[in-house]
């Protein structure tokens, strides 16, 4: 019946409703300062193709990992192994054995192949945990429910081990420009860790703060590092809990504030950027960690996508995926797999962090983004507008399982754009560029296919 047959068209034609994302290209937000990856826990992972004498194979590893993907930061471990008793009763007088520090080689080598691939590349160490003998359960674990910690009177004496690694690190050609003291500790965890207290890493924050100033004076070869901090699992509890002590006690020793984000809960980024003022924000780490049966794992390389617009929406500077070298597994913590000494395998969210951090430049601005419309679940949209103004990038993640016809447009000089740079990945595709789409009537009208992410790259009048 006619009746029949409008219904039926009125419910097609909802089905094909775009949604408008209007990109407010005169409303920049906070400075853009790039992306980064951690070499944790499988340093040897990442070098063992080497190891086995796999030359070739071992450079084409770096050069994905440094040359094709443009990070700005690369967090190294610092693990509880290069002071195995104390070296001396003085912490400024360093007195450290070399060989203790073996297993930095492979830290070394990787910092190394970054830096020969990437000149500007910066790095962030990290302290897991201090050696057993200065913990109150003399062992590497954070101790679980039991929340190992260090034992009263040796703060200086975790001060003096983490400027040791530097220090090593300095002398062999890497230079450390970041430091976070302490690695999830609001989190009783039994991995390599320690947990402290918010008032208790409030203290340590200033008495590592002080000790770094009076080692630069003393080791001026050493560059004093940044601190980055409180670097908790949870970025609503380092609003609520763990910052105020430190901006109460030690403030002028925070440069950044850090956080990992494993607790989604409320503006959790917009919170830590009104309390870190004029610090810059950073997301410390953050990966998926569900089993993931998935085509190359493409819900683990959405669910980065996800997380990415989540923290630069919120008014993060600087986001970190967690790991860049995992052994193969079904979850999708690391960007790459390697089969130790073997092969490695580049999995869907190292492609959709590539595509995400190829058009991207430090210095740019992230966007606001208005819609008109009804906004989809799992559509996810963030902009950002080169330091001249020259060129706006806007990445849109389509998270849920069914395509999303959207209309983008962009205010100011870039209504004027005639056509739009494409790249897509989706189950299918990696990075894949696409045709240009041409402007009609003032925008720019896309499918995006369940699961995938499409990056745009448009271009003023006047460029």
């Amino acid at each position: 019946t006619a009746t029949a047959a409008l219904a039926f068209l009125s419910i097609e034609s909802k089905a094909q409703e775009k949604t408008q994302l209007i990109v407010q290209t005169t409303r920049p937000r906070q400075e853009f300062q790039g992306l980064g990856a951690g070499a944790i826990f499988y340093e040897a992972h990442i070098t063992s193709l080497a190891a086995r004498n796999k030359n070739e194979r071992q450079e084409q590893l770096y050069d994905d990992m440094f040359a094709r993907l443009p990070t700005r930061y690369l967090q190294l471990m610092i693990r509880e192994i290069h002071e195995p008793s104390n070296d001396n009763n003085d912490p400024y007088v360093p007195a450290f054995d070399d060989k203790n520090f073996e297993y930095c080689q492979h830290t070394l080598q990787i910092a190394k192949a970054a830096l020969k691939r990437q000149p500007e590349i910066q790095f962030y160490a990290t302290l897991y945990t201090p050696p057993p003998w200065m913990k109150t359960n003399n062992d590497p674990s954070a101790g679980g429910e039991a929340r190992a910690t260090i034992k009263d009177g040796l703060e200086l004496e975790v001060a003096e081990y983490a400027w040791a690694f530097l220090a090593h690190m300095q002398k062999n050609g890497v230079p450390v420009q970041f430091l976070s003291i302490a690695n999830e500790p609001d989190w009783p965890h039994t991995q390599p860790g320690y947990c402290l207290t918010a008032e208790k890493h409030a203290a340590l924050i200033k008495i590592v703060g002080e000790y770094l100033d009076k080692m630069a004076k003393t080791h001026p070869s050493v560059p004093r590092p940044k601190l980055v901090g409180p670097n908790t699992l949870s970025a609503p509890g380092a609003a609520k809990d763990y910052l105020p002590p430190v901006l109460k006690s030690a403030a002028k020793y925070l440069d950044v504030v850090g956080s990992h984000d494993y607790d989604p809960r409320g503006d959790r980024w917009g919170n830590l950027k009104k309390l870190a003022g004029q610090r810059p924000l950073w997301v410390t780490e953050w990966c998926p960690r569900k089993k993931d049966n998935s085509p190359g794992m493409i819900h683990s390389a959405l669910d980065y996508g996800v997380a990415m617009h989540e923290a630069f929406s919120g008014g993060a500077n600087v986001f970190l995926a967690y790991d860049w070298v995992y052994p193969p597994r079904d979850s999708g913590e690391a960007l790459i797999h390697v089969n130790w000494g073997n092969e490695y395998t580049l999995t869907k969210p190292y492609h959709l962090f590539r595509q995400w951090a190829e058009p991207l430049q430090p210095g740019m601005r992230v966007l606001e983004i208005t819609t008109v419309g009804r906004v989809p679940e799992g559509l996810k949209p963030t902009a950002f507008i080169a330091a001249e103004h020259r060129a706006v990038v806007v990445h849109v993640a389509n998270a849920s399982e069914k395509e999303l016809p959207i209309m983008l447009k962009l205010t100011g000089k870039f209504t004027t754009a005639i056509t739009a740079q494409r790249k897509r990945t989706s189950a299918t595709e990696d990075g894949v560029p696409l045709a240009d789409l041409s402007a009609i009537a003032g925008g720019f009208n896309d499918v995006l296919p369940a699961r995938s992410l499409v990056t745009y790259r448009l271009e003023g009048a006047g460029k």
